[in-house]
């Protein structure tokens, strides 16, 4: 008898709730482009915008501007988003790959761009650091932060 009036329950309550329509991950995304250099004063991730809303979409147009590879971790940042995926384009914009799943890093060659799109779902008090791991280049400066609201 308890299973049938908590069954009843069940489908009236899922019955009577307001679901979203389509895939919120697509929708409103906002474009933040990402640089991936260097200059006389060493190498930097430069971060168009800095400060995320939870539940909104991104896509991070992420392009490297030298001759040689960097890569962009996303560390405990990757924690607390949902990726939906990545595209990785050539130079001349053609898409080389797509990858989908739980993903912390990725490279990117010399003269690429790489399209991650995302969704932070958690906030945080302290700021999230974003690095490139490859020898040396953190050290050249290759960091910097986020925060997410």
């Amino acid at each position: 008898m308890n299973i049938l009036k908590l069954g009843s329950i069940l489908a009236l309550t899922l019955s009577t709730a307001a679901f979203a329509d389509g895939d919120l991950s697509r929708l409103n995304v906002i474009e933040v482009p990402v640089e991936l250099g260097s200059n006389d004063d060493g190498m930097f991730i430069d971060f168009s915008m800095t400060d995320f809303v939870t539940g909104q979409a991104y896509d991070l147009v992420i392009t490297n501007t030298d001759e040689f590879k960097h890569e962009i971790a996303l560390n405990e940042f990757a924690e607390v988003v949902f990726t939906r995926k990545i595209e990785i384009s050539d130079a001349d914009g053609n898409l080389v790959a797509e990858i989908k799943g739980m993903i912390r890093e990725v490279e990117v060659g010399a003269g690429q761009t790489v399209h991650w799109f995302l969704v932070p779902i958690q906030t945080s008090e302290e700021p999230f650091e974003i690095t490139c791991e490859l020898p040396g280049h953190y050290e050249s400066g290759m960091h910097t932060e986020i925060t997410v609201h």
